[in-house]
């Protein structure tokens, strides 16, 4: 097994993280994490508070800064146990290199937290997170794999379904073309008067 090993590691230290990393408990808390992190982004509201001052957007933030940590916690964990590069090691498998893409982006966020410079695109890539739960349900990796297996077969569909929505809004213009403008009315109180 050719293993490339970037973290000088000793027997003792393999011997005491692969147990660790292939525990049920583990996994578990990592599915728990990414459901924290779903409840999280589905709370951010990006344009109420966009200079973050609110106390809903701080606690946010904390909850934010505490799962990447566990994220890159738990990469650390499993390259030292199972070896960067090569055969059978945690960038073998294209699951964990999505795991690794969206902590190093994560992490070039925390880096480049710069006052003036909007992060935005790098930003969007925290919604990659609860992807990671399919690395973590076996049901859930088949039936997703099968999906992207079967996406190159939808073409033909989407191309009819595209040609039958323009050929029906073609119809559409046509035939009630200009028919509904100008059709909005304001409903005013009885004692108010219509502008002349």
């Amino acid at each position: 097994m050719s293993r490339k090993l970037i973290f000088p590691t000793s027997k003792l230290l393999l011997a005491s993280l692969l147990p660790f990393y292939s525990n049920t408990w583990f996994e578990r808390i990592s599915i728990l994490v990414i459901l924290l992190n779903c409840i999280t982004l589905g709370m951010y509201q990006p344009c109420v508070d966009d200079e973050c001052v609110t106390n809903r957007c701080k606690i946010l933030q904390i909850f934010d800064d505490i799962i990447f940590v566990f994220f890159g916690m738990e990469m650390t964990i499993k390259m030292v146990a199972m070896g960067v590069y090569g055969k059978n090691t945690y960038l073998a498998d294209s699951w964990n290199r999505l795991d690794f893409f969206i902590v190093l982006a994560g992490a070039l966020e925390y880096c480049l937290h710069v006052e003036n410079l909007n992060l935005t695109a790098i930003r969007t890539i925290r919604v990659l997170r609860p992807l990671r739960a399919i690395n973590r349900i076996p049901s859930m990796r088949i039936l997703v794999m099968l999906l992207l297996d079967t996406l190159p077969m939808l073409g033909n569909v989407l191309l009819l379904c595209f040609f039958v929505f323009f050929i029906f809004g073609i119809v559409g213009v046509q035939l009630w073309e200009g028919i509904l403008r100008q059709r909005c009315v304001l409903q005013l109180p009885h004692n108010v008067l219509h502008p002349k």
